[in-house]
């Protein structure tokens, strides 16, 4: 691998240049790419500012909406690793900073990680994100997000609508949402997500 990660780098490369394209469609609206990377642009600011840095654990709850898998992104950018939590299951993880994509609630919900300086901060190398399991253990996913970076290429046919059922604080859900923006796509956002699936089949890298 490169000095950087190159998930961070081909995520920000197709959202800047993603134009008017649409990323998401959810709640009968939408937001295009140029939209969704100014909202991911505003919402690592806005993390920048509350000193979340690396090495730090950023839970992340908040339910299906665009601003989940942007908040884990911009704490990834910000060198955090993030962990996707349902209610209150924070004590089992013991993050430094909770965060809420849920637009009813404050942004910022608890805040116990100590601020590193801004020069300590450079683009990570790769990115670490964590599920919580059936049994409230955190299974690690890190490479498969590298991988999907080389894998995901624009479908030949233009882009196209991928319907995403599965909640994105669940592994199949957030690996979905990821290669669609990859490609391009647009990710349709089922209205009433179920917030638990089974695990999947597949036996994910532990780190």
């Amino acid at each position: 691998m490169g000095e950087s990660s190159l998930f961070l780098t081909r995520i920000l490369d197709v959202l800047c240049e993603g134009g008017d394209k649409i990323a998401f469609a959810y709640r009968g609206q939408s937001m295009s790419y140029q939209e969704t990377f100014d909202t991911l642009r505003r919402l690592h600011a806005t993390l920048k500012s509350e000193g979340i840095s690396p090495g730090q654990t950023v839970a992340i709850t908040g339910g299906n909406a665009p601003e989940t898998i942007l908040l884990q992104i911009a704490a990834q950018l910000r060198g955090a690793e993030v962990v996707h939590v349902d209610g209150c299951a924070f004590d089992e993880v013991a993050p430094d900073h909770v965060l809420s994509s849920d637009p009813d609630c404050p942004l910022l919900l608890a805040s116990n990680g100590a601020k590193a300086a801004e020069a300590d901060i450079v683009m990570p190398r790769g990115v670490k994100t964590l599920f919580l399991s059936d049994d409230a253990k955190p299974v690690t996913y890190r490479d498969e997000y590298e991988d999907l970076a080389r894998t995901c290429e624009p479908h030949p046919d233009g882009p196209q609508q991928v319907l995403l059922i599965a909640p994105m604080s669940h592994p199949i859900g957030n690996r979905i949402t990821v290669k669609a923006l990859l490609a391009g796509d647009t990710v349709v956002i089922h209205e009433h997500a179920a917030e638990a699936l089974q695990s999947e089949t597949a036996t994910p890298s532990a780190r």
